[in-house]
């Protein structure tokens, strides 16, 4: 019983869509519906002026245009009185004119971001769609005249003309499925959404196209089986333009939320540098003093010291100098990390630039082997200053962990040229090694390791 009263409702509802009260209602409720999109494409469009929701808007303006004259015509009819043959030598063709007239601009609106960096291709393309419409509406129209005034009650439904604008319908709405599969990427998550949008619209002629082919028009079922199609495309349609301006809100609120925390980020960088700057140099200036008091000790302007205090001395000034390096380093790393570096670049021989290092005895006292591979008159273009402290920071880590020996190495490759340290140390376990270029760490713990070091070496070379 339930089953029969949906089938009667349906079909009940499908009978009315097809009289001239059904038709109004069904164009007052496409209007509302395309009038609510227009006003939200053109509130959006209004505050970006951005093209393709210009095109969009006329899309979509166009589609409501055509059902508000429509609205009129039937409105005239039914509450009106005025007989449909009073408009039939022109409101059939209008009416598919307007149709296929908006589904022109509201095709190549959902194509616009394929044709995004070909914009007068576009233009072009959306020109001769308009012209060839216009001819043949003008010359349907002119058959369709002579047509209802041999026969005024002729049904247009039946006529070929009728067939011929349906199959121009069909071929508009398969253009933007056939160039969204040709660059699905282009329109992201979307494309599926107006694919099926426009698939769904569709149905609509492809029925009318066989009520004409196979049954002369004159199918009832065929003609109430395509009125919700439409309909069902234009929700569809709605539901992707609200998707498209939520997520856009969406990205607007997330770009401004970026952009408030890079400002803040930007700020705290800034008074991170002001501190950095000026602790480092209140440091300075103590332990400047530092070091000049502990030469004058070591030197005995102010009196002989004993072999302990001499120790002591030495400790202190060990100790003070390892302190001036640090402080050097998170000056370098903080200028680094600024950009407030610049780089000198010049032709320079790489080879030459490495063997003249004071670092050198540093290892060659701990009985460490140097070979330095690096081919005669290697020329790269670098800012030397620069890479010397890369090359000093890769050295001196290689000198606290080697054993015997310390390869140094260059070669060049087609696009890209490879410097090389090695030494034949202990190494680094592969789970450390994503961490050894953050700063201040260093491989096992800090406190009972034997090497000393501040952690910012490889952090530096690798800001460079």
């Amino acid at each position: 019983m339930n089953i029969e009263l949906l089938f009667w409702v349906y079909h009940s509802i499908n009978r009315f869509m097809a009289t001239d009260d059904g038709e109004l209602f069904k164009k007052f409720v496409e209007l509302f519906l395309f009038a609510i999109v227009t006003y939200m494409i053109a509130s959006e469009y209004g505050r970006t002026k951005e093209s393709h929701l210009k095109y969009l808007l006329i899309g979509f303006g166009a589609l409501a245009i055509d059902k508000l004259i429509m609205t009129l015509v039937y409105s005239f009819i039914v509450f009106g009185e005025v007989q449909t043959l009073m408009f039939n030598p022109f409101l059939p063709v209008l009416d598919l004119f307007l149709e296929i007239f908006a589904l022109v601009l509201l095709t190549n609106a959902f194509i616009f971001p394929i044709f995004a960096d070909k914009i007068g291709k576009l233009r072009k393309k959306i020109g001769r769609e308009i012209i060839v419409v216009i001819i043949v509406v003008l010359a349907i129209e002119v058959f369709w005249y002579v047509v209802i005034s041999l026969n005024p009650t002729a049904a247009f439904r039946t006529e070929l003309s009728y067939l011929i604008l349906e199959l121009i319908k069909i071929l508009i709405l398969f253009g933007p499925i056939y160039y969204i599969l040709c660059n699905y990427n282009k329109l992201g998550k979307y494309g599926p959404h107006i694919i099926i949008a426009f698939a769904v619209y569709m149905i609509a002629p492809i029925a009318n196209v066989i009520n004409v082919v196979f049954y002369g028009g004159l199918s009832n079922d065929l003609r109430v089986f395509a009125n919700p199609f439409p309909f069902i495309a234009v929700l569809l349609f709605t539901r992707v333009i609200y998707l498209k301006l939520v997520d856009k809100a969406t990205i607007k609120r997330e770009l401004a939320d970026t952009k408030e925390k890079y400002i803040h980020e930007q700020e705290v960088s800034k008074l991170k540098d002001e501190f950095v700057s000026t602790v480092s140099h209140e440091l300075r200036t103590p332990l400047t003093s530092m070091g000049l008091y502990l030469s004058l000790l070591k030197n005995h302007k102010f009196g002989k010291l004993n072999s302990k205090q001499s120790g002591a001395v030495d400790i202190i000034k060990k100790e003070s100098k390892r302190l001036a390096n640090l402080i050097n380093d998170v000056l370098s790393l903080s200028k680094l990390e600024a950009k407030k570096t610049k780089l000198r670049i010049e032709k320079v021989d790489l080879k030459k630039l490495i063997d003249n290092n004071l670092y050198y005895n540093y290892a060659e006292q701990k009985g460490i082997v140097i070979n330095n591979k690096i081919p005669k008159n290697f020329h790269v273009k670098i800012d030397s200053e620069k890479f010397k402290q890369v090359f000093i920071n890769l050295f001196s880590n290689a000198t606290k962990y080697a054993k015997s020996k310390i390869h140094i190495s260059a070669s060049k490759h087609k696009d890209h040229w490879l410097f090389c340290v090695e030494d034949d140390g202990p190494g680094v376990p592969k789970e450390k090694i994503k961490k050894l270029f953050d700063k201040f760490y260093r491989v096992g713990d800090y406190l009972t390791k034997e090497q000393q070091g501040t952690g910012l070496g490889l952090s530096i070379v690798k800001n460079l």
